[in-house]
C-alpha cells in the first residue's frame, strides 16, 4: 500500500516577497509611529471627554404578561397567540398610552418625547413584554415605567376585557389581560455614560484610524527616506551614504577631512566604490549632480576630491556650476578670479587658471594613506550662455586634456531638472553620480530624472545618499588601524560635514 506524503513548500521568491512586504509595513509603522499614536490618543481623549460631559441616564425595567381570562394563553390558541403579543407590544408604545401617563403624572413633556425613551421588546415564543424607560432621574424613570404598565393594563381591560362568546359551535375566546409580573425597578448601572466601554472602543477605533492615517501619509509622501526607496526609484545602487552634522552659526566650512571617524569612513567607502566601478571600464571623469537644489552635491564633490587625493591619486575639481558657483567657498578660494569660462573662450591658458589646493596634514599612519595632488579649476566670470558653453567642443577637449594629466576629474554642476547645464556635461564624462538628500528628494524627481538619463543614454554610476544617520561604529574598529593615534584622540576636532548646499 502506497502512502502519500503531504507537505507544503514555499517558493523562495514568494517567501522573500512576503518578508520584504512585512519589513516594509514594519518600517512604515516605525517611521509613522507618531501619527499612529497621536490619532489614537486624540480619539481616546475625545471619548473620555465626551463621557465626562455626557449626562447620566438611568433605565427602569418591568415585565408584563399578556394572557387570557386572567391566566396564560390557552393551549388551543397557543399557535395563534404570537400576533396578539406583537400587537400588544405595538399598542403599548401608542400615543394614547403616552398621553394618559403624562396626564396622570403631570409631566411636562410631549407624548413623542416620552415614547422616544420607551422601549418594548418581546420574544415570539413567549407572552412576555419587556418594557423599559430611560431618564436622567432614577425616581422618574421608575415612576414612569410603572405608570406605563398600569395605564396599558387599564386600557386593555377597558377595550378587550369582554372576550368573544361562543357562537355556532365555536369555542368562546377568553378576554385578553395584562398582568404586571415584574414591577418597575431601576437597573444598578447607568445606561450612559459608560466611560470604560467608550475608552476601549475609542482605543480600537483610534488604532485603526491611526493605521489608516499612517499608511495614507506614507502613500502620499513622495519623499525618499531610506536606501531601499532610493535604489528602487533610481534603479541603481547607492554607492555612498554620507552623514551630515549641523554646524554652529559661525562655522561655515565644508571640507573637514581629518582621515578618521564616521564621515571620513563614509567618503573613503564612496571612493572605494567608485574605484571598483572603474575596474572593467576606466572612469576618469565624473560628474556630481542632483535632481534639485539643496541636496549636498557641492559638499560631496569637495570632500570626495579630498578623499581621492588622500589615496595618492592626482585629482582636479572643476566648478561646472556657472550660475551659482560654491566650490570656491568650500576650498576657501577668492571669488571673481579667472577660471573655466576664461579657458573656454580662449582668454586664459588652462595651467594659469588651475589652483592647487594644499591638503591638510593627515594624522593617519603613512602606510594607510599617502598624499596625492588636489587641484581646483574655478568657474570664472559668469557667462550669458552657460549651457552652450558647457556643451561646446572646447569643453570636450578640455576634459580630454585634463583626463590625461590627472587620475580623476570631478565636476560639480547645477541640478539637472531646473537647468540643462548638467545634461550637457553628462554626455562628456565617463559617469555621473547623483546626490540625493534624505527627506529632501522626492520620487517624482527621481522618476523624471531617471527618464532623462535613460533617454539620453547617460552612464549613471550610482546614488550618493546624504544626510543619513551616522553609522557610529567605525571608531570601534580601532584595532584595524583606522582610528587616530593615542596622542591625537583627545585633541582632535570633530569632523562633521556641513549640511548646507554649497
Amino acid at each position: 500500500m502506497s502512502t502519500s506524503n503531504w507537505s507544503t513548500t514555499v517558493d523562495p521568491s514568494e517567501a522573500e516577497g512576503i518578508e520584504v512586504g512585512l519589513r516594509h509595513y514594519i518600517d512604515v509603522l516605525r517611521r509613522r509611529r507618531w501619527i499612529l499614536l497621536s490619532v489614537a490618543a486624540i480619539v481616546v481623549a475625545a471619548a473620555a471627554l465626551f463621557s465626562a460631559l455626557q449626562q447620566s441616564i438611568y433605565r427602569a425595567e418591568s415585565k408584563v404578561v399578556i394572557g387570557q381570562g386572567g391566566g396564560l394563553p390557552q393551549p388551543q390558541f397557543g399557535n395563534q397567540f404570537g400576533p396578539y403579543v406583537a400587537t400588544m407590544a405595538d399598542l403599548l408604545r401608542s400615543t394614547v398610552v403616552a398621553e394618559a401617563v403624562i396626564r396622570n403624572l403631570e409631566l411636562e413633556e410631549s407624548p413623542q418625547s416620552l415614547l422616544s425613551r420607551t422601549k418594548v421588546s418581546s420574544n415570539p415564543e413567549t407572552a412576555v413584554l419587556n418594557v423599559s424607560y430611560d431618564h436622567d432621574s432614577q425616581s422618574v424613570a421608575r415612576e414612569v415605567n410603572g405608570e406605563l404598565g398600569l395605564v396599558f393594563q387599564q386600557l386593555v381591560k377597558a377595550r378587550f376585557g369582554e372576550g368573544t362568546p361562543a357562537q355556532g359551535g365555536q369555542t368562546a375566546v377568553p378576554p385578553l389581560t395584562v398582568t404586571i409580573f415584574d414591577p418597575s425597578h431601576v437597573l444598578p448601572r447607568k445606561v450612559q455614560p459608560r466611560p470604560v466601554r467608550n475608552v476601549v472602543l475609542a482605543g480600537v477605533l483610534g488604532l485603526l484610524l491611526g493605521l489608516l492615517a499612517a499608511f495614507l501619509r506614507d502613500y502620499f509622501d513622495r519623499g525618499l527616506r531610506t536606501r531601499e526607496m532610493v535604489e528602487q526609484s533610481y534603479g541603481v545602487p547607492v554607492i555612498g551614504q554620507i552623514p551630515f552634522v549641523k554646524l554652529g552659526r559661525r562655522d561655515r566650512r565644508v571640507v573637514f577631512w581629518e582621515g578618521f571617524g564616521d564621515v571620513a569612513e563614509a567618503f573613503r567607502a564612496l571612493r572605494a566604490n567608485l574605484q571598483y566601478l572603474g575596474v572593467k571600464r576606466p572612469i576618469r571623469t565624473i560628474l556630481v549632480t542632483s535632481a534639485a537644489p539643496n541636496q549636498g552635491k557641492t559638499t560631496v564633490t569637495a570632500n570626495l576630491a579630498v578623499a581621492i587625493a588622500r589615496s595618492g591619486a592626482t585629482t582636479i575639481v572643476i566648478e561646472g556650476d556657472l550660475r551659482r558657483p560654491r566650490l570656491n567657498n568650500a576650498f576657501e578660494i577668492a571669488a571673481q578670479r579667472p577660471g573655466l569660462t576664461s579657458v573656454l573662450i580662449g582668454a586664459l591658458d588652462i595651467d594659469e587658471a588651475i589652483v592647487d589646493i594644499p591638503l591638510r596634514s593627515s594624522r593617519m599612519p603613512a602606510a594607510r594613506e599617502r598624499e596625492g595632488r588636489l587641484s581646483f579649476l574655478p568657474s570664472g566670470p559668469q557667462p550669458p550662455n552657460p549651457s552652450e558653453l558647457l556643451s561646446s567642443l572646447q569643453m570636450s577637449e578640455l576634459l580630454d586634456r585634463l583626463a590625461l594629466s590627472y587620475d580623476y576629474v570631478l565636476i560639480d554642476s547645477p541640478p539637472v531638472l531646473p537647468v540643462a547645464d548638467a545634461l550637457a556635461l553628462a554626455r562628456l564624462v565617463d559617469g555621473v553620480a547623483i546626490v540625493v538628500r534624505r527627506n529632501h528628494s522626492t520620487r517624482d524627481e527621481a522618476k523624471e530624472l531617471r527618464a532623462l538619463i535613460e533617454r539620453l543614454g547617460i552612464n549613471l554610476l550610482g546614488v550618493v545618499f546624504t544626510d543619513v544617520s551616522s553609522a557610529g561604529g567605525y571608531r570601534s574598529y580601532g584595532g584595524y588601524g583606522d582610528a587616530a593615534p593615542e596622542d591625537d584622540r583627545t585633541a582632535r576636532e570633530p569632523e562633521p560635514v556641513a549640511h548646507e548646499e554649497f
